[in-house]
This record gives structure tokens, C-alpha cells and sequence, in this order.
């Protein structure tokens, strides 16, 4: 099993709205993955309340079958609609960590 792991800082966005609703989207979004990608087994989004300067907004944890299951979520169509249509237009910092389990 491969664990993906993301967490993203995000900022108000004149189409998607407060930084509040861009984190409700970006959950909505990523989780109505789940059934819709093959090898994807498991994916969770927590949104932040830590106020602290150094905390992240928003966060991924995924689950996938293997190293070629990631690269096929990476590259598939739904992904890459919610990624490039929502998370990068308001991702402001972007962190991320893949290993084997």
C-alpha cells in the first residue's frame, strides 16, 4: 500500500469564493473520488482550526493500492479536473509526502 499525503495553504479566490468555502469545495471535491478511481482505496480531507501562522489549511490523506495505482490517480481525468479547475487556481503553498507501507 502507498500512503499520498497533502496539505495545501489556500487563500479567497474571486470565483471560488472565501478561504472557508475553498476548503469546503477542495474536501468535496477530492472525496467524491472515492469509487470513481481504480486503485484508489481510501481518501479523507480534514480542513485546519489550528490558527497558528505555521498550519496548513487544508489536508489529504489517500490511500492507494501502489506506486502505479498513485500515478494513474495522478494522471486520471477526475483528478485532474478537481486539481487544475480548484486546487491550484487557490493553493498558495503546497506540501506533499508518498511512502510504502
Amino acid at each position: 500500500m502507498v500512503k499520498h499525503i497533502v496539505m495545501w495553504k489556500v487563500a479567497e479566490h474571486p470565483v471560488h469564493g472565501s478561504k472557508e468555502e475553498v476548503m469546503a469545495k477542495i474536501k468535496a471535491g477530492l472525496e467524491g473520488l472515492k469509487g470513481q478511481i481504480e486503485g484508489l482505496v481510501e481518501i479523507e480531507v480534514g480542513m485546519n482550526f489550528n490558527p497558528a501562522e505555521t498550519a496548513y489549511d487544508v489536508v489529504l490523506y489517500s490511500v492507494l493500492e501502489s506506486k502505479e495505482a498513485l500515478a494513474f490517480y495522478q494522471a486520471h481525468p477526475k483528478h485532474l479536473e478537481v486539481a487544475n479547475n480548484l486546487v491550484r487556481q487557490v493553493a498558495t503553498s503546497r506540501v506533499v509526502v508518498d511512502y510504502e507501507q
